[in-house]
This record gives C-alpha cells, structure tokens and sequence, in this order.
C-alpha cells in the first residue's frame, strides 16, 4: 500500500503542486522570518565582536535607571579617572568616550538620515581600542570639527571641508567635516548616523557634562587576562558606584541587548506566520477533501479487493506526508531566499547592519519542516478517515451526495462555540482578560462550524440575480455552488479569515485614530506646535521653548520631554517610571488637562501630578509623598499636588526644575505654543517659525495639522499590519484557485455533457469564474462581520487605555472587500 501511495502521489504530481503550493507559502513566511531575525542578530553580534576586538576592559558607572521595554540611561563617571585607569600597571590605552543625542544637518537645514534609525553623538580618539577608523581626512580638533560615519556622508553627499549643522542636548552648532570614518570595518550600523567629535566637545555638546565620560575603554599590554586586568583597575579606582567589565563582557552585554530587542520583532512576525499556516490549513483540508471524494471509486475497488480501512486510511496519510516533506522544504527555501531579498532592500536603504550575508541556524529549517508537515498530516486526519470508511459497494456509484451542511451536530457543535465565545467575550470585557483570547478563539471555530449552513443559503440567494445577469451561466454557477456548501464554505472560510483580520485591524486603527483626534482636540487649547522629527531618541534642546516664550507674540510655550526615575512603590520597592517634563506655568494656557483633584497652579520644584489610576492603585491623594530617586542614586521627596483623568499624558508629570542638578538629560518632544489676544495668525507664524528655522529638526505645525499628524501616525503601523496579513489574503486567494481547479478535474464528465448539448467555452469558463465569485462574496460576509465584531472586542477592552471611540472604517472595508 505505501507503494501504491507514492505511485499514486507521483501520478498525479498536478495535485500534489496544488497542494503542496499553500504549504509552501505559510512555511516560506515562517523560515523568512527565522533566516532573517537570525541574519540580522549574527549581523550584529559580529559588529559589536569585531568593535570592542581590542577592549580588555570597560570602565563605566554602576548606576542606572532601566525601564520596562530595555531603555535603559547610565550615570556618568569623572573624567579624572581617564588618568587613574592609564596609570595602573598592564593598561596600555585608556579613553574616555561619551555617546547621546546628536542629529546631522546640512547647512541649509536639511536633515541627514531619516527619523526610524537614531542620530547620535560621540568620540574619535583614534586609540586601537576605538571601533572608528578614518577612511579619509583628519580627526576632529576643537569645537569647530566633527568626523562623520560613511554612511552619513553619502547620505548628506558630504565630503571634507563641508560645514554641517549638529543639533543636541544644548543647542544647534554648525562644524566642519574635517574626516569621514567607519565603523568596525562598516559604513553603517543599521542606518543610525554618527557625529564624532573631540573629548572636550563631545562633552560640551552631546551631553552637556564638562568634567563627566560615560565610559572609559581600556586596552591592555598583553601581560595579563582581561578579567585581571578588571580587577587591578576595579581596584584601582576604589569607588563602589564605578563598576569594570571586560571586553568579552561588553560584547556579550551588547549582544544580549540586540538579541533582546530581535526577539519581541520576531515573535510579532512568528504570530504572522504562523496566520497564514492557519489560512492555509483550510486549503489543505479542502484539497485533500477534494482528493478523497474524487478517489472514492478507487478506494471503494481496493476494498474490493481485500484493503482495510486502516490501509486505505493510511495511504492518504503517506501521501499527506510526502506532500508535506515537500511542501515544506520548498517552503523552507523559499523563505530563504525572502529573508536574503529583504537583506538586499535594507542593505541598499543604507538600514542593513553592514552585512547581507545569511545566518541560517539548523534549529529554523527543523522548526519549519516539522511544522508543515504536523500541519499537513493534521489537515489529513478527516479526509484520511472518510478515505478509509468508503464501503465497497462505492465502486459502483458515480457520484456522491455532500449533506454535510445538514448535520445536526455541526448545528449544535457551531451554536455551542459560538455561546460560549459570546460568554468569554463577556467575562473578558468585566476584567478576565485572558478570557478574550479564549472568546476570539471560539468565534473563529463557530466561523468553522457554521459555515456549510450559511454558504449553502447564500449560494442559492445568489443564484436568482446571477440567472437573470448571466442566464444559464450565472444559474449554473450558483447551482455548482450550492451542491457543495462544505467545500464553498472551507474556501470562502480561508478567505474570511484574512479579512477579518484586516478588519479588525483597520476598525482598531480608525477608532486609535478618532480617540487620539478626540482626546487632543479637547486637551490641546494652543494654536500652534513646534515638534521634532526623531521619534524615539533625542528631540529638541529645551532652549527652544524658551525662546519662543519670549516672543512678544506668544503668550505660552510649553515643552513637553520625558525621562525615567525610580519612584517608590506601594510595596517599598524603586520602579522606574516614565515622567513628563513641562513647565507648570506656561502649561496652564496650553493643555486642559482634567484634574480630579489638585491642578496646575499647585505644582512647584518638589511637586507630582499622577494619574487618576496611578492614584488608585498606589492610594496617592493630593498631599501624599513619595520617593523618587534620579539617575546618580539621589533621593527626593515629592509630593503630589494634583491628580488627572488622561491617559495621553502618561502617569506621572513633573516641573522641568525637579532635575536641576542632577544627570538626567531632559529633551522637548513637542512644543505648545498659544499666540497672545490680538495677534495675528500670520504674524504669530511668522514669529514662530524664524526661531525654529534655527533649528533643522524643529517643524512648525498649526493646531490643525498637528492633530492631523498625530492621528496619522497610526497608520505607519497600520500598513505594515497589512503587509503582514498580506501573505494570509494571498494563500486565501490561491485557495480558491486550487479548489477550483481540483473542481473543475472533478466535472470533467459533466462539462464535456454541457459543452455536448450547446455550451460554448466561455460559458463554460464563466460559471466557473462566477463561482469564484459567490465564493468570494461569501467569504467577504463573513471576514467582515468577525472583522467587525473582533475589532469592537479590542476597542471595548482597551478603553481605560484611552480608547474612547468605536469607529468602523468604511473606506477600507469597501477596499478590502473589493
């Protein structure tokens, strides 16, 4: 019989494509995205081995402020101990090296890099220990000049001797480029640009910390291990807040961090993924439906002649397996060569991290196959069994009947998930959030279950418009697929299910959209903003406000920044926590934050305003201390003057004067701006607008436009979503030609009678495209109603995080649709 099997599998190798083509794509996305995430960690692991290749040790402070999502800020250490560490015996090479904000300009304003990569700051030494090395030019001397990343210069078409414009902590600065450098042997390390500067300039500009290094890199003679070396300058030193890596230590930290940061992108595209693998189960189960009803009379023969059940049963399953074992390799190579042609793209955008050249670790190509083929042969489990349970006497029939649509426990077996979804949901939705999961899932086995009853009614509704659109053909279209309402269903199932993702991702989008349109139009009572274009790193000098709140034009100008520090917990513990940084008297003419208790006029130096459900769950009233700790281990009792009722400002606002004196570096993301009563809009732009020319980074926005902007910011992560589900809605749609072109091998018999009795050809070929039609309406019904109804559970559970509005995104439903 296995025998049999793989004759039977090799003499129809046209079926064994069809089906092996929507293993090939699901498992193609799923090695794409194990060869790229691995690609681009190994990328990096041998950019940070080959930068610290001669650092035996890492001087740097032991105090720190990390976040909850690895953003992470360090104190600094005097520079005296540059010294210190050069003194101590074994240390050959000892610099000093600082790294922060620090984006590129050309002259005339424009910037250099886009705003995803960052833009940063730091040191040229020119030491054997220092992972930047002049491909051209000099290294910088005084404040005047800068050496540039490679990267950078063919991004700016700079070249030495061009004057620049650097925007950072303290104030914009125009050098000249006087050397163009790379790093580690790369002209780019994944798309961020660098400014490199002297020791005493990078101090003065980068983090505006004369007197402070954030690292100092040792390199050794060679006389002794790097961990000895460690600990004689560890020693050496003798402050307890000052802690020495060594060099394998730092590599291995910096390693650990990208592996970090790769493996939250890696399982948002694994779940992807593996959604197309969902998708397309549902053709594979079709196709080999397909393929057991077609084979009924061949295996009803070798019943016949004395075949189990058991090996017919498994015949089907050997097929399946090599259909999977092929599919998936395939799929495997394929998701190879996706990986390298998406190392191309980032590679010639200048956002690779310097190297294109695949890592392909033997646990993806084991993760793949074994996934496609547990998928093929779990889709081939009923079909197998139906395969196996054909009576003998099916030899003699010439066709069989589907009334799979009227079953009584797919009836119960649909009705019964789909309560069950609708109580989860419920329980979900009063707090049980993990019930929501448990809610979609149910929903999504209805879907399954109740499909061959709803495609059924559907086919035949249609079946009237298109007999008098279409005449005979539209009439025989609907009745093709009617007759098969499971078969229909499956198909259109695979597409419904694509759809409403896209759905439900669109309805989450257009509802963040109009609550954030909302919850801006009512807070923000300015005229104007001034913003940044990095997002994420750095931001505008708080100097900036300051200037524009002198202009006798404007009344108000509030900046808005962020850093962390530790705030006592209700369980005497340090958390970090994210803080905004404002000015409290100039906020009060810009933002109509609702307090609850407490408000502006109340906030001074030592001051806290909190959240209305940070105040719940810490018990904060207005009147209550807390302890807070900066980023050099000092402490600070504050106390909480107001509490609010937003979640656009975060939970903990602060004075902008709280940091005085300490190392927190305190950027402005965006500027509030009221003009004065009276002044024009034109003037009051025009006033504006020349402080921020001065300024590259610095955009001028009216209230409008902002609010336009910040809504609009969705949908960045709304198209890469769609990109995403992309591959679902392709393998749906190459569903629907796979179970169409099985069908239409199926009706050989009953084509050639039509075309016997008068049906042309293209009749023939449009019954089966409008069948192909009724399919895709059917699956359109349903995608867009579990869209709608997944992205209404999203929105309700998320509404204490600031999601207001339900809003359905007509225009995209109608794209998606179409």
């Amino acid at each position: 019989m296995f025998r049999l099997s793989l004759r039977n599998v090799w003499a129809r190798k046209g079926r064994l494509m069809l089906t092996a083509l929507a293993i090939i794509a699901g498992t193609a996305f799923l090695s794409g995205v194990f060869v790229f995430s691995d690609t681009i960690r190994g990328s990096f692991d041998t950019l940070f081995a080959n930068a610290y290749a001669k650092t035996d040790a890492y001087v740097r402070s032991s105090n720190k402020i990390e976040g909850d999502f690895g953003n992470t800020i360090r104190d600094g250490i005097p520079d005296t101990l540059v010294g210190t560490v050069r003194a101590v015996p074994g240390v050959k090479y000892a610099t000093g090296d600082v790294t922060g904000f620090a984006r590129l300009s050309t002259t005339s304003g424009k910037e250099i890099g886009t705003s995803g990569p960052p833009a940063f700051g730091s040191v040229y030494t020119g030491s054997p220990t220092s992972p930047w090395s002049l491909s051209e030019g000099n290294p910088p001397n005084g404040p005047n000049e800068v050496v540039i990343d490679k990267h950078s210069a063919k991004l700016g078409s700079l070249h030495t001797g061009d004057q620049v414009k650097v925007t950072t902590a303290v104030g914009v600065e125009t050098v000249t480029v006087v050397g163009i450098a790379r790093f580690a042997g790369s002209d780019t390390t994944g798309g961020a640009t660098w400014a490199l500067f002297d020791l005493p300039t990078a101090q003065k500009y980068v983090t505006g910390k004369p007197g402070q290094v954030d690292a100092i890199i040792v390199g050794g003679d060679g006389t002794m291990s790097q961990q000895q070396l460690a600990d004689r300058v560890e020693t050496a030193i003798g402050q307890p807040d000052v802690e020495v890596l060594t060099g394998k230590q730092i590599i291995a930290e910096n390693q650990t961090a990208v592996e970090r940061g790769l493996s939250f992108v890696k399982l948002f595209l694994t779940i992807f993924a593996l959604i197309s693998l969902f998708v397309g189960s549902f053709i594979i189960f079709n196709v080999f439906s397909i393929s057991a009803a077609q084979r009924q009379k061949e295996n009803a023969l070798l019943r016949a002649i004395g075949a189990s059940r058991s090996q017919v049963t498994r015949s089907l399953f050997a097929e399946a397996l090599v259909v999977g074992v092929g599919g998936s390799l395939l799929g495997f190579v394929g998701g190879v060569g996706l990986a390298l042609g998406i190392m191309k793209l980032l590679t010639a955008g200048g956002f690779g991290p310097g190297t294109s050249s695949l890592v392909i670790q033997p646990n993806a190509f084991v993760i793949t196959v074994v996934v496609g083929i547990v998928v093929t042969l779990l889709c081939a489990i009923v079909p197998a069994l139906r395969a196996g349970r054909v009576s003998p006497l099916a030899a003699m029939r010439d066709m069989e009947v589907d009334r799979t649509d009227l079953s009584r426990g797919r009836v119960i077996t649909g009705i019964a998930f789909l309560v069950g979804a609708a109580a989860a949901i419920a329980g979900g939705l009063a707090g049980t959030t993990w019930l929501l999961g448990l809610g979609t899932v149910g929903l999504f086995i209805s879907l399954i279950a109740l499909g061959p009853l709803v495609a059924g009614p559907v086919a035949r509704l249609l079946t009237g418009p298109l007999r008098r659109m279409r005449g005979v053909v539209g009439a025989v279209a609907g009745r093709n697929a009617s007759r098969n309402p499971k078969r229909i269903a499956l198909t259109a199932g695979a597409l419904g299910v694509g759809l409403a993702l896209l759905v439900g991702v669109a309805t989450l989008g257009s509802s963040a959209k109009s609550s954030i349109r909302d919850a801006i139009g009512a807070q923000f009572v300015g005229d104007y903003t001034v913003s940044t274009t990095d997002s994420g790193f750095g931001g505008l000098p708080t100097s900036l406000a300051d200037k524009l709140g002198e202009l006798p034009e404007v009344s108000n100008a509030t900046g808005l920044g962020g850093t962390l520090i530790n705030v006592l917990g209700s369980d005497s513990k340090p958390h970090a926590k994210l803080v905004l940084v404002l000015n409290p008297a100039s906020a009060q003419g810009t933002i109509a934050l609702p307090f609850v208790s407490g408000g502006w006029q109340q906030l001074e130096d030592n001051g806290l305003l909190v959240s209305k459900s940070t105040a719940e769950s810490q018990h904060y009233v207005v009147g209550s201390t807390v302890d807070v700790s900066f980023l050099d281990g000092t402490t600070k009792v504050v106390t909480v003057r107001g509490v609010f009722d937003s979640r656009g400002f975060g939970n903990y606002i602060v004075d902008r004067n709280l940091f005085k004196g300490t190392p927190n570096q305190v950027f402005d993301r965006q500027i509030l701006v009221t003009r004065k009563p009276g002044v024009s809009d034109a003037a009051a732009t025009a006033a504006i607008t020349a402080v921020a020319d001065g300024y590259p980074t610095a955009k001028v926005e009216t209230r409008s436009e902002f609010i336009d902007a910040q809504s609009s910011q969705v949908d960045t992560f709304l198209n890469f979503v769609y990109a995403l589900l992309g591959m679902s809605i392709f393998i749906a749609v190459l569903g629907i030609v796979i179970t169409l072109l099985l069908s239409v091998y199926e009706r050989r018999r009953e084509l050639g009678l039509m075309r016997a009795v008068g049906a042309t050809r293209s009749q023939i070929r449009g019954s089966v495209r409008w069948e192909a039609v009724i399919t895709a309406v059917i699956g359109a019904v349903m995608g867009v109603g579990l869209g709608l109804a997944l992205g209404w559970i999203v929105v309700r559970a998320l509404r204490d995080q600031g999601l207001s509005t339900f809003a359905v995104p007509t225009m995209s439903i109608v794209v998606f649709t179409v």
